[in-house]
């Protein structure tokens, strides 16, 4: 029995044809290829997860600070109005040094206290 190979499947002479070792290695390839996709989704899901902590936690600590500054009795448009100031002037890079040493000074303090 005389076989011919005609693209990707191997053919005998009645016209029979033999699966070829080339359909089993596609299937396996798009098999670890699905796999590699959801692998990526779920490293996507849990990176956007961590984002949301990271972002969740960054909204605490500044709600933190509004109450380190006994703000947090201030009226939401006021407490907005003070920070869109306070936005307008961080272009002033003396204004800016003022600011970080002013809260430094004050986290130094509450240290001292605390100890």
């Amino acid at each position: 029995m005389r076989k011919l190979r005609t693209s990707g499947s191997v053919r005998d002479e009645g016209g029979d044809t033999l699966i070829y070792s080339a359909k089993t290695n596609l299937i396996e390839k798009r098999k670890k290829l699905e796999q590699r996709k959801n692998r990526l989704k779920q490293l996507e899901a849990s990176l956007t997860i961590q984002e949301r902590k990271n972002r969740t936690r960054r909204f605490i600590e500044l709600g933190g600070l509004v109450s380190k500054a006994q703000l947090d009795t201030w009226n939401t448009n006021a407490l907005l109005g003070g920070f869109l100031s306070l936005k307008e002037k961080e272009r002033d890079a003396s204004q800016m040094n003022t600011w970080i040493h002013k809260g430094g000074m004050a986290f130094s303090l509450e240290k001292e206290k605390t100890v």
